[in-house]
């Protein structure tokens, strides 16, 4: 077993029996080491910095009194204190300032934090877990002891969901083992904001501010659970990098480079190369470097880090591995202490250290003088942290080293350190009067208000409608805070009032008398709005409606279905009318009610009106694409690709390049394919396409252009105005005959050199 398995194992004995109980040799009257304690953590994720009170279950409530540790660990000691008990932590976290409850039916864990505070609460029956602190006595610590279990039970189930995205849902936030190291259910508190005020206990995903739960806090299964809102899961870490091992005497040093989501790390190892998790011993919560103790000489060992967080564990790093030393080293005295801290408490200092690697047991010496050693201190044998040191001084300063020891010896002493314990709590006497007393009326209310009086612990209201109240006549209000504000009065009334503080000693006299007189009755609320209209525009909307009377502001409610009402309907308070509604949607239809507003509520609905907006405008086309233009006989074939939002088209040509919508003839109304007729032969035509709809006409597209065919050639027209003039003697020759005198210019007939020799034979033909 190595020796982090047996400090893991230790770690939790330790956890679970809390101090053990040790005899304290010489104690000189400075106390013992308590085996009767109760003890835990106060986190909120992040420990809490401040002090744990604790209250008993006797007929005169005992408290004491401790300092949280750094960690967020505490201890008290019980000893001769009735159970149950009621725990208060005060103090800090990250700027905040909390106050939390817990309870403990006995000696052992009672962990402090937001959800402790709220089944408090809900166990007592109380809208404020204060307030069961504040007075604390036997029936009602035992009335939170039979509703305990039940408490938990139903907290756990209706929070299911939220628990188990944080590996929690089995975890009893009290007596649960609980660590401040962002893990698990501290993991939860770290990503959620849990509050119970005026009675309610609310869950809120603190990076986005949605309800996870709402309800009563003394009704937790009848509250409102919404699993939408749970914090999402975050990623898993990635691999650890640069994982490397150094082999030492009878140890290795595993380290690694740090993943940027993870919370903690875990080590698997073999003596065997090719290790994985699922053939690895496993080494859980390691820190980087980390020294694993107690192996085999001479042996190599291979290791794979993993990365954890929440959502779960990365996959393996790449193997390292490391050979220790061949030499067994000789034993020795084991290290002096390191990381001792002291925190005092009521009429106590607990002690913590970590485990010393190869120590079997612990010595404490203290003084209350500065400079303590092994030689002037008193010595507390065989101590085991944490140590609970009781019986001791109030206000004193108590200074601590710590030894350890094994069968070579006892280590040089730790570096010193020291507590304060608190001081002495006087003995409690009825509290005095209240001051400040003040009465202000309001709509059937009034709001009582007083300075706080020191030591008292609740304050009860008397009040009556006649000057001169007592506590004898008037009639009482008990477990008041303030300000606290008295409703369903009569209005226009006057009201008197006396205030007197309460502890657990008794009532203080009352305080001096204070009055208030309470508005007159409010007016009627004011009926439903008439005459409501809507007409449409331009992405808005225009909504009138009739005045109402009495009435001091109107709210519109409006949705794009109709049978819209105050609950389905979108809101905009505080109009007038005719209101003008903007930003819509165009070619909607709208649908509005509308409700008249004054100081004594909401009238009903108005009947619904509705219009829609205006459709939306056209936009003037782009320019058509594709153009492509075919000659023909006298004719052009112009053919483009249609344009969204266009209606028409117009053609522009010209027979010169780079025709345009001022320089080319118009056609209008063109469709595609569009054939222009009636062109001149063997002629090119250059042609743009505009697209056109009500918005205006688009820009020209790209030129295109074609030729017209020549024209069909006419031999015997030819002849007759060419030839036959000046060669009417040309029919008697042959075709080969009018060839060759062209060839040799023959006859002056140059005027047929331009003709083909198929043109000729034609002429020929004709001529004969």
């Amino acid at each position: 077993m190595t020796n982090l398995i047996k400090r893991t194992l230790a770690a939790i004995t330790i956890s679970s029996l809390a101090i053990i109980g040790l005899t304290l040799a010489g104690c000189g009257g400075g106390g013992g080491l308590s085996s009767q304690t109760v003890n835990g953590t106060a986190a909120v994720g992040a420990p809490l910095s401040g002090q744990v009170s604790l209250k008993d279950s006797s007929s005169t409530p005992l408290t004491r009194t401790t300092v949280i540790a750094g960690d967020g660990t505490f201890a008290i000691d019980v000893t001769g204190m009735q159970a149950p008990f009621i725990l208060q932590a005060t103090g800090s976290a990250s700027g905040t300032s909390y106050k939390l409850h817990s309870f403990a039916e006995g000696t052992g864990t009672a962990n402090i934090n937001p959800l402790s505070d709220a089944i408090v609460a809900s166990a007592a029956g109380d809208d404020d877990a204060s307030k069961t602190y504040d007075n604390a006595d036997h029936d009602k610590l035992g009335k939170i002891k039979g509703n305990l279990a039940a408490t938990v039970d139903a907290l756990l189930k209706k929070l299911q969901p939220l628990l188990q995205q944080y590996n929690a849902q089995n975890t009893n936030p009290i007596t649960s083992r609980y660590i401040a190291n962002h893990l698990d259910l501290d993991d939860m508190f770290d990503n959620v904001k849990i509050t119970v005020a005026n009675g309610d206990l609310s869950i809120i995903n603190a990076k986005t501010g949605a309800v996870i739960y709402s309800g009563k806090v003394t009704d937790i299964a009848n509250g409102n659970f919404y699993p939408g809102n749970v914090p999402s899961t975050p990623a898993a870490p990635v691999a650890p990098t640069g994982v490397a091992a150094v082999g030492g005497a009878g140890q290795v040093t595993v380290s690694w480079t740090a993943v940027s989501n993870a919370t903690s790390y875990n080590i698997y190892y073999a003596t065997t190369s090719g290790v994985t998790t699922a053939t690895g011993t496993k080494i859980a919560n390691a820190t980087t470097p980390y020294v694993q103790t107690g192996l085999a000489a001479s042996t190599t060992y291979y290791y794979v880090v993993t990365a954890v967080n929440s959502t779960g564990e990365s996959v393996a790093s790449a193997q390292a591995s490391a050979t220790t030393n061949a030499a067994v080293p000789t034993p020795t005295a084991p290290a002096a202490p390191t990381g001792v801290t002291a925190t005092g408490g009521t009429k106590q200092v607990t002690i913590s250290w970590p485990a010393v690697s190869g120590a079997t047991s612990y010595n404490i010496y203290y003084a209350t003088a500065s400079g303590v050693t092994t030689a002037n201190g008193t010595k507390i044998s065989n101590a085991a942290s944490p140590a609970v040191q009781t019986g001791l001084a109030d206000a004193t300063t108590y200074y601590y080293v710590v030894t350890a020891v094994n069968s070579v010896g006892e280590s040089a002493a730790s570096v010193q350190v020291a507590a304060t314990t608190l001081a002495a709590v006087p003995a409690p006497t009825a509290p005095a009067a209240p001051t400040g007393v003040s009465a202000t009326g309001g709509a059937k209310q009034a709001t009582i208000s007083w300075s706080a009086v020191s030591g008292a612990t609740s304050y009860n209201i008397y009040y009556a409608t006649a000057s001169g109240v007592t506590t004898a006549s008037g009639t009482k209000i008990a477990g008041a805070t303030s300000p606290y504000v008295q409703t369903a009065l009569s209005a226009g009334t006057t009201y008197y009032y006396i205030v007197t503080a309460v502890n657990s000693v008794g009532e203080s006299t009352a305080s001096a008398q204070a009055s208030a007189t309470t508005n007159a009755a409010p007016p009627a609320v004011p009926t439903a709005p008439t005459g409501v209209a809507a007409t449409g525009g331009t992405n808005q909307m225009t909504v009138s409606w009739s005045a109402v009377s009495g009435a001091t502001s109107y709210n519109i409610y409006w949705s794009t279905a109709t049978g819209v009402t105050i609950a389905s309907g979108t809101k905009i308070a505080g109009v007038t009318s005719p209101y003008v509604q903007t930003g819509l949607a165009a070619g909607t239809a709208y649908y509005y009610i509308v409700t008249a507003v004054n100081s004594s509520g909401e009238s009903p609905a108005s009947a619904q009106a509705s219009a829609s907006t205006s459709a939306p405008a056209p936009v003037v086309p782009a320019a058509p694409t594709g153009v492509g233009a075919t000659g023909g006989t006298n004719q052009v074939t112009v053919s483009w690709s249609a344009v969204s939002g266009a209606t028409s088209y117009n053609i522009y040509y010209a027979t010169t390049s780079g025709v345009s919508k001022t320089s080319g003839t118009k056609i209008a109304g063109a469709t595609s394919p569009y054939v222009q007729t009636g062109l001149a032969a063997g002629t090119t035509y250059y042609y743009v396409v505009t697209a056109v709809n009500s918005a205006g006409e688009s820009a020209a597209s790209a030129q295109a252009s074609a030729a017209t065919s020549a024209p069909a050639f006419d031999a015997l027209s030819y002849y007759n105005t060419v030839c036959l003039g000046c060669h009417g003697s040309l029919g008697v020759r042959t075709a080969a005959q009018i060839q060759a005198a062209i060839t040799g210019n023959y006859g002056g007939m140059g005027s047929l050199s331009s003709l083909t020799t198929a043109q000729i034979a034609a002429i020929a033909a004709v001529s004969y």
